[in-house]
């Protein structure tokens, strides 16, 4: 039986080594830390100094700050909102925090704000396109994209249409169906000649039978559904041609089915058996 010899102990280089070898790689070691202590420090404060300097100085101060895209909006609102002001350094702001600010209106939709070394801010907006207004606890103003975005107040001096039937809590479970058919409408209305937006004077959304017109002449109420928008009021000017553009005696249209609009005349024609003008025969 063979025996294996045992493993000897590691020998230890350190014990071999004059005393002078290792003095010195501590002190190399020493100073390499000694200096990148010092270094450290000495470099964040000349960065610390560069940036001070650069946020003082006159030659980058703003001279200019120009605005665009503002209608409703005034020009001195934006500037107030911003917080940027000429004189001011032009690298000593946040402008992704001037933009959110100036958005803090209610009339801007989106703002954004460059800086054009060494002197000039631009700053440009987009405000909300306001279609109807939304009668809900009181006015609020809805924009093209369905947003409801701040109550109604004479100061802001809007002739538009006046959306019923919605609620506070239907607006959030409203299907994207109905939201997007009264979407549609106002579209169909704003884009449209004869018979548009400016000759409506209410929209109300029924969840179950859709959406209704009422004109802003004579208060005609037309029942417009839930699609289909254009083929329906192009019927409707069809019926009124053949009455001469009159609406007078007419209480509703059906317009859901628009190859045959069913009319419904007030109580009044129908028992003096008047004409189109509300008139006897």
């Amino acid at each position: 039986m063979k025996i294996l010899p045992g493993k000897g102990k590691k020998k230890n280089r350190k014990f071999k080594e004059p005393l002078g070898v290792r003095a010195k790689r501590f002190a190399v070691r020493a100073v390499k830390i000694t200096v990148a202590a010092v270094a450290l420090p000495a470099i964040g404060l000349a960065g610390w100094w560069g940036y001070h300097k650069l946020i003082t100085t006159a030659y980058l101060s703003v001279t200019a700050i120009n605005v665009t895209g503002v209608e409703r909006v005034s020009k001195e609102e934006i500037l107030e909102l911003s917080g940027i002001k000429e004189g001011q350094n032009i690298l000593s702001f946040k402008i992704e925090e001037a933009a959110l600010n100036i958005k803090g209106n209610p009339w801007i939709e989106e703002a954004e704000v460059k800086r054009s070394i060494p002197d000039i801010i631009d700053i440009e907006v987009k405000e909300r396109e306001p279609v109807a207004l939304v009668k809900l606890d009181s006015l609020y103003i809805m924009d093209k994209s369905g947003t409801i975005f701040k109550k109604y107040t004479h100061e802001d001096a809007l002739d538009l249409p006046v959306v019923t039937g919605l609620t506070m809590e239907g607006l959030k479970d409203e299907t994207r169906i109905l939201e997007q058919g009264l979407l549609d409408l106002l579209k169909v209305l704003n884009s449209r000649s004869g018979f548009n937006i400016a000759k409506v004077s209410e929209i109300n959304v029924d969840p179950t039978f859709g959406l209704s017109v009422y004109t802003l002449e004579e208060g005609v109420r037309l029942d417009v559904g839930k699609d289909s928008f254009e083929e329906k009021l192009s019927a409707f000017e069809r019926v009124l041609k053949t009455r001469n553009g009159v609406l007078h005696g007419i209480e509703a249209m059906d317009l859901n089915n628009s190859r045959s609009v069913t009319v419904r005349f007030t109580t009044n024609v129908v028992k003096e058996g008047g004409d189109s003008h509300g008139q006897k025969g």
